[in-house]
Parts: structure tokens; sequence; C-alpha cells
């Protein structure tokens, strides 16, 4: 009995060495075939890593040119990728709306270890490709031409002129490329270079013909309807260039508006029955500044006209007795019963106010929040908005702010896009214009840069 247990012992362990012999290689193979697929993991990875950066990095220096863009491009990708980088594929299709894409493809061959046993398994290629598609801009420059801005006030007509052309030269005037509008305020409003692609030389020469003089004429219309779309409100005007605009579906469309003034808005524009000769006639009222040397005089404008004054009547104590006045001729406008008209339909709450230069900044800067606000909300594209303010008037700063929603202001609304409000404190005398154009065209630049990296995303 003891032997034939010894025997049976002996013959076990030899059929466990044999099984083992056979397993081994197999076990080795895996262990080998784990450490390849790793490898070619990594690579995989790197390769990942280093086409989306080469990507980016190529998008965000298309204005340069797609030589200049590439080569950075290329650079970008080897720096990520490290030693031994393979040499990417740059190319610059376009998709199907016309847009601009980069496209980086790079191929690193693997030399593996184990599974160069099997010939066919030596070197491993591993690929990867990444796309990025340039967002169509649709883009408004509203831009302050009142008197105040001339080189007898504050200058900023000079720094302007300097700065928009380089503003406008970030962004892409080849045809089919970006779409940018340009709106100007003073007295009136107007639509001086219409939406359009290639852009320029049409925003260049409007900047250069800029005549500062009259009000500041720079609201929305708020809640109700634009009154006019080639001299209506210049917010709502924005908005109507921006829109005119069509967003295909599934299209990279950034809209922006970019506004800037010198001082706090101070003219509305409405429509009043005047009388059966004159049952509708468009005014531009305001145009003083509540505490300026001309207050507390509320004047009356043509809204086709930055210089023309129909007249104006004393809002201070007698609340405008003497009336609206609608024409060059000084009629005074009379309502459905005869009665002088000496007062507005205010938005705010639909009561009837006097129209006396506070109720007039009032009503300006609530139509103008209200006129922001709905161009942050609009579906499917919302529009960022980027504020200028040239001077000290705070109360003018404080509504700059609400009205690029920056995160700053104590009116910030986290759900709508963030915009931002840039200060430059003054251009007067010629010592102070030298640095108020470098102020404004850094701020310019900023805002290019934030544009340009919300294009490339």
């Amino acid at each position: 009995m003891r032997m034939c247990n010894t025997s049976i012992g002996k013959g076990d362990r030899g059929q466990t060495i044999v099984v083992f012999a056979l397993v081994l290689p197999i076990l080795i193979l895996f262990a080998g075939l784990a450490l390849d697929v790793g490898r070619l993991y990594v690579t995989k990875a790197q390769l990942s890593t280093s086409v989306d950066a080469a990507c980016l990095t190529g998008m965000k220096n298309l204005t340069s040119g797609q030589t200049v863009a590439g080569q950075l491009a290329v650079d970008m990708f080897q720096a990520n990728f490290g030693p031994g980088a393979p040499v990417p594929t740059i190319t610059f299709p376009s998709d199907a709306y016309g847009d601009q894409q980069v496209k980086v493809t790079a191929t690193a061959n693997v030399n593996t270890l184990f599974m160069r046993y099997l010939a066919q398994w030596a070197t491993v290629p591993v690929s990867d490709t990444a796309v990025a598609t340039r967002g169509k801009l649709v883009m408004s420059i509203v831009l302050d031409r009142s008197g105040s801005m001339s080189s007898t006030n504050d200058n900023g007509e000079a720094a302007l002129k300097a700065a928009v052309p380089l503003f406008v030269d970030h962004f892409d005037n080849t045809t089919g490329g970006d779409e940018i509008a340009m709106i100007t305020f003073s007295s009136n409003a107007t639509v001086d270079a219409a939406l359009n692609n290639p852009f320029n030389p049409a925003i260049d020469n409007a900047v250069a013909a800029m005549n500062p003089v009259g009000g500041t004429f720079g609201t929305g219309a708020g809640t109700h309807p634009i009154l006019s779309t080639t001299v209506g409100a210049p917010l709502s005007l924005a908005q109507l260039q921006n829109d005119s605009f069509t967003i295909n579906p599934g299209q990279n469309v950034i809209k922006v508006v970019v506004y800037f003034t010198d001082g706090l808005m101070n003219a509305v524009q409405d429509n009043f029955y005047c009388g059966p000769s004159a049952p509708s006639v468009l005014v531009n009222y305001g145009g003083c500044d509540a505490t300026g040397s001309c207050a507390p005089a509320v004047h009356f404008l043509d809204p086709n006209s930055a210089t023309a004054d129909w007249g104006n009547c004393n809002s201070g104590g007698d609340n405008c007795a003497s009336g609206l006045v609608y024409n060059s001729s000084g009629a005074i406008c009379k309502d459905i019963s005869g009665n002088t008209v000496r007062k507005f339909v205010s938005q705010q709450d639909g009561s009837s106010q006097y129209l006396t230069m506070a109720n007039v900044t009032a009503e300006a800067q609530y139509r103008a929040i209200q006129t922001a606000s709905a161009m942050r909300t609009e579906s499917p594209v919302p529009t960022y908005i980027f504020t200028i303010g040239l001077g000290t008037n705070t109360t003018a700063d404080d509504l700059l702010k609400r009205l690029a929603n920056d995160p700053t202001s104590p009116n910030y609304i986290k759900t709508q896009p963030a915009g931002q409000f840039f200060y430059i404190s003054t251009c007067t005398g010629s010592v102070n214009l030298a640095n108020c154009k470098t102020e404004l065209n850094t701020a310019f630049q900023t805002i290019a840069a934030k544009v340009l990296l919300r294009l490339t995303q």
C-alpha cells in the first residue's frame, strides 16, 4: 500500500511540471501583451494631448496666416509629445458652413517588446486626430460720437479713431469670414456700416468719418419694438444687425456687442401723436446731462440728424409747460384732446411722466438695461456685451458694468453671459491723450483676445 501511494504522488508531480511548461509561454505572452498594450495606451494618450494642444494653438494663431499658425501648431505638438515626437500633419479645411477649421493628424510607430515575436506586430502604428472649428463671429460695434468727444472737449474721438481700426484687424476679413457692423450715436443714431463680410474697408472708413456733435442718444428700445431700423435706439440697432445673420442648425456662432461712450446716455426716442396733421411723429428728446450746463432744458431732436435741434422746453419748476416741439418749424405737439404734450409714457411702469431731464435720463438707462438683458438671453445664441467708459462719471460706469453683466457689478446675473467693463480715465489735453490712446487700445485688444478665445474653444 505504501509503495502504491508513493507511485501515484510521483506521477502527479510529473504531470504538473509538464502542464506548467506548456502554460508558461502563454503566461509570458499575455504578460508581455499587457506591457505592450500599456505602452500603446500611453502613446495614444500622448498623441491625444499633443494634437489637441497643437489644434488649439493653430486656431488661436490663424489671424497671423496659415503658414505661421501651422508652424506654431507643430512646435506645440512636439513640445507636448516630448522626445521622439513624430511630425504632425496640419491642414486647414472648412466645415459645411464654410467656417475655418484646423485639423491636426499624427501617427507614432511603437516598437513592441513581446508582440514583436509575431513579425506583423513588431511595430504598431498609433494615430490620433483633432479638429477645431473657428466659430463665426457676428459683432456690432456701438460708438459714441456726441459733442463731448471732440478735440475741444475730452479728445475721445481721436483716441477712438486710433483704436478701432486696430481692433477690427484681429478678425477674419476674408470672404466667408467674420461679420461686423458699426453703429454710432449722438443726438441721433445711425448704422454706419451694416453687418457684412468682408467688413473692411467699410468699418475703417466709417470710423474716419465720425464727427463729434450733439447729445448722447445711447440707449436701447427697451421692452418695446425698435421704432426705426435706420435711426432707432443704437443698442437695439446693434441687436437688429446681429440678428440679421441667419444661424444654421448646429453652426458655431459667437455674437458680440462692443459699446463705447464718454458719458451717461441722456436721450430717448418715442412716437408721439401731435394732432390730426401729425398723428405719428418720431422724436428724440433729452440731450442734456441732468446736471450739465444746458440742464434743466429738455431738447427735442430730429432723429434723422445729429445737429438739428427742433427746440426745447424749460423742465425746471414748470415741467415743460411750453410743450414738446416736433418739427423744424417749432410746432408744439397737441394730444387728441388738444392739450399741450408735456409728458411721455415710461416703460418702467407704464405711467405718464413729465418731460424733465431726470425722468428722461432714468428712462434711457432703464431701456438700455432691458435691451442688454434681452440680447444676453437670446436663443439659440446669446450675446456677449463688452462696454468701455471714458471719463469719471461713476453713474455711467455703474450702468456700463450692468449692461456688460460684468461680474464686479452688484447687479451681476450669474445665469447670463458675463461680459466686461473697461474704464478709461481721461483723454483731456495733449498730455493725457497719448495715455488715453494707449489705455483705450489696451481695452480693445483685451476684448479682441477674449472674443478670439471664445471663437477657438
